[in-house]
């Protein structure tokens, strides 16, 4: 069991590691150039090989009237690992669904403040989410679980949700900074509505 001391301790040595992390690709910009790339290719590949599991696994069933045991099993770990690494991509990009009705009617500093607020909160919350999957996936360690069809142990299965949430923390610093430097973020409004 963690203590919650510890737990708090832990998120902020995270926090400020991937403050640390931005910062650093604020000044290089090549590093956040890798960041971006390295986000978009394990996303595009992992979904993609979560997508075409699931195709192979539906020809072997419906075509062949033999399913594959594994095939469901992978296909959700790949796709919830694109996933992961997609919310990382639509955060950089500013493609998270949000709602700007307070937004839209306050001024320009008040706007500011928000998207610096917004930010820190879930680089704090990404960084927690990071720490207790973490705690998960040693807890898992531990246990000794393995997947049913594949025998892999379930902690490997599992390591996405440290992985993908540190990510998503070093995003929302990255877009911290971008804040901070006056590099407001894109709030688009969707016409009609």
């Amino acid at each position: 069991m963690v203590s919650t001391p510890e737990l708090m301790a832990w998120t902020a040595v995270v926090t400020a590691t991937m403050l640390a992390l931005a910062w650093l690709a604020e000044r290089l910009p090549l590093l956040k150039a890798a960041i971006a790339v390295i986000e978009d290719v394990l996303s595009a590949v992992y979904l993609t090989a979560g997508l075409s599991v699931v195709m192979i696994s539906v020809v072997t069933r419906y075509v062949f009237n033999n399913p594959l045991g594994w095939a469901d099993e992978f296909a959700r770990v790949f796709v919830a690992w694109g996933a992961m690494f997609g919310f990382s991509v639509a955060l950089r990009e500013r493609r998270h669904i949000g709602v700007d009705l307070l937004y839209t009617a306050v001024s320009d500093r008040v706007k500011h403040g928000m998207d610096l607020l917004a930010n820190f909160i879930g680089l704090v919350f990404a960084a927690f989410m990071s720490v207790t999957g973490w705690k998960l996936v040693v807890f898992l360690k531990a246990l000794g679980l393995k997947s049913i069809y594949t025998d892999i142990p379930e902690w490997i299965l599992q390591l996405i949700i440290p992985l993908g949430f540190l990510l998503f923390a070093l995003q929302f610093a990255i877009n911290l900074f971008d804040v901070l430097r006056g590099r407001e973020p894109i709030h688009e409004e969707v016409a009609g509505v």
